[in-house]
């Protein structure tokens, strides 16, 4: 039996998890919250004009958890982030070359 008449013999449910995507979108769905959660305590930081080491760990924070946001996203639709990044770098010194 090949693998993939063993998963369409599996319940729609089980298919998710047994392809390995389920895990993924829980991670997506869980870093999107952090990262919103980040994002909202920085603004909240700012505003309440805090000193510069505070202000200074929030946009860490968030940059970071935005950051892991990107990566599980790209490798959730199969994308190389990296891959990406290298394309629109070279688009842009190439831009600017002429």
């Amino acid at each position: 039996m090949t693998l993939k008449a063993e998963i369409e013999t599996l319940p729609a449910g089980d298919r998710v998890l047994r392809r390995g995507k389920g895990l993924l979108k829980i991670l997506v769905t869980l870093l999107a919250i952090i990262a919103f959660a980040a994002w909202i305590a920085l603004g909240v930081v700012l505003y309440a004009g805090a000193e510069r080491d505070l202000r200074l760990a929030a946009a860490v924070a968030a940059a970071l958890s935005t950051e892991g946001l990107f990566w599980s996203i790209a490798a959730l639709l199969g994308v190389s982030v990296l891959e990406a990044r290298k394309a629109i770098w070279r688009c842009i010194t190439g831009f600017f070359a002429r």
